[in-house]
């Protein structure tokens, strides 16, 4: 049986690479866990900050591009459960919280690198 926070594990390692400034060696981290968790938001997120961080604009933008709509996709389905559930709609939780940071951050560093992409040569 798989271990549940074996994605979490594998995020936090690949963020020590990062940590240590070897972004080369956290993109290869990253990649690995997208590969196995395609919709795992922690580490399309962390793959793109490698990205960036290695000067990869143009891979950097597309992964910050599907984090967001990874990030759009879980807050849908958690809406809806909650829907479902019954639970009040103004009744903001952690979780709505954490929809709303990811998104926040997600589309300002999308804002950057397409600026800063724009004034490349």
């Amino acid at each position: 049986m798989a271990n549940p926070n074996e994605p979490n594990e594998l995020v936090s390692q690949a963020w020590d690479r990062q940590r240590q400034g070897n972004p080369d060696a956290a993109i290869t981290e990253f990649q690995k866990i997208v590969q196995q968790y395609p919709k795992d938001i922690d580490a399309n997120y962390g793959l793109a900050l490698a990205q960036k961080a290695a000067g990869q604009t143009e891979a950097a933008i597309k992964t910050f591009k599907n984090t967001l709509e990874l990030i759009e996709d879980s807050r849908n389905i958690y809406e809806s459960t909650r829907e479902r559930s019954g639970e009040q709609e103004n009744i903001k939780t952690p979780e709505d919280d954490r929809y709303m940071m990811l998104s926040r951050m997600v589309k300002q560093r999308l804002a950057e690198l397409e600026k800063s992409a724009k004034t490349e040569p």
